[in-house]
């Protein structure tokens, strides 16, 4: 599932924090706001974002041509963050960014590794260690907490006061929103969003593209299918399947009767 562990993405256990290159944005909406925050919390520069900004005023540059800035990020040696909401064109643009890095590696204009990272050479503050960074790294906010042991997904986003437990895995270009919970031995789909306040439970899982929102509850053991939308405040107690809706508490698929 996952391209990388966690310690090879972008997190506050970093010890460069702030020496690597600059970072483009796709998205320029509201959670690109929220992403963009985590990024310079963490001293890092945003030199522009991508997309239609909804009327919102931005304090860098906002590009309207994905495919130009996709360029910019290879040509520059930039890195990326897909700050899109909706998981179809999250996975999609974060697709593109990776398809564009293998393709620059193929024909020798990057670096970039069989994971998605490019090579960056060391300065001597690194003591002469090489590094290596991911086009689309995982992003950690400083104040959430992550387990050792846990492996994030390519474009995956953790945002503030977040938790993940030990043995979890989440996939490539998944949001982990702020005050999220994701506790032991729980697998995240890629493109799953985790809204603020939810939480899964100890060896929880959901699939690919599922929305758990605000204030949800996924129980203990309990397995979520793909493409599931988890109501707010709901209480999931039993396995649900793929594609459906479900509410209340405890959850059940819209439309049956309690």
């Amino acid at each position: 599932m996952t391209d990388q562990p966690y310690a090879a993405g972008l997190a506050p256990s970093d010890p460069h924090v702030g020496s690597g290159p600059g970072w483009v944005g796709f998205g320029a909406g509201g959670h690109a706001r929220s992403v963009v925050d985590v990024l310079e919390r963490l001293g890092h520069v945003v030199v522009a974002v991508v997309g239609d900004s909804g009327g919102r005023d931005w304090h860098v540059d906002r590009l309207e041509d994905e495919d130009a800035a996709i360029d910019r990020v290879l040509s520059e040696g930039l890195r990326a963050v897909v700050a899109i909401g909706a998981p179809q064109s999250r996975m999609a643009v974060l697709g593109r960014l990776r398809a564009a890095a293998r393709s620059a590696h193929s024909t020798g204009t990057g670096t970039e590794t069989e994971t998605g990272a490019r090579s960056a050479h060391s300065t001597g503050a690194e003591t002469g260690a090489s590094s290596s960074v991911q086009i689309t790294p995982a992003v950690v906010a400083a104040t959430a907490t992550v387990a050792p042991d846990v492996e994030l997904g390519a474009g995956t986003v953790v945002l503030e006061h977040a938790h993940i437990g030990p043995a979890t895995r989440l996939g490539a270009g998944v949001i982990l929103n702020t005050g999220g919970i994701v506790e032991h031995d729980c697998v995240v789909g890629d493109g799953a969003h985790i809204a603020p306040g939810a939480a899964l439970l100890g060896a929880a899982s959901i699939g690919a593209a599922c929305l758990v929102g605000s204030g949800a509850r996924i129980l203990p053991g309990v397995s979520v299918g793909s493409g599931v939308t988890v109501g707010a405040g709901a209480v999931v107690t039993h396995d649900v399947p793929d594609g459906v809706t479900i509410t209340g508490v405890p959850a059940r698929a819209e439309g049956v009767h309690r």
